[in-house]
């Protein structure tokens, strides 16, 4: 059976990196200025779509489960690399990089 593909919003992934940094989603949604349900909802739909729990959530805010701290380390490194991306095509449509060939006659 094909597996669907694997469909997540930039914004969610900033969601759950945030929400594991400050160890809460109330904290994570304060940083982003949108509700708390927003948060949650967010990341539950993430995990029933990889089938696996990010967080073990608690009275006193969330921790991430074995599967949220390996998932965490390439929701960074995903993200990072994506801004990397849009600073290098922002630099070369501001002709700050790339090749300029001059001919003269």
């Amino acid at each position: 059976m094909r597996q669907a593909p694997f469909d997540v919003e930039l914004r969610v992934l900033r969601y759950f990196i945030e929400a594991a940094d400050a160890g809460s989603f109330r904290k994570a949604a304060a940083a982003f200025g949108i509700r708390e349900s927003s948060i949650s909802r967010r990341i539950r739909d993430v995990e029933d779509q990889i089938g696996a729990s990010l967080f073990v959530r608690h009275a006193g805010g969330v921790t991430l489960t074995l599967a949220g701290q390996r998932f965490i380390s390439r929701a960074r490194s995903a993200l990072s690399q994506l801004e990397d991306g849009a600073r290098e095509v922002v630099a070369i449509g501001r002709s700050e990089v790339g090749h300029l060939s001059v001919g003269l006659f």
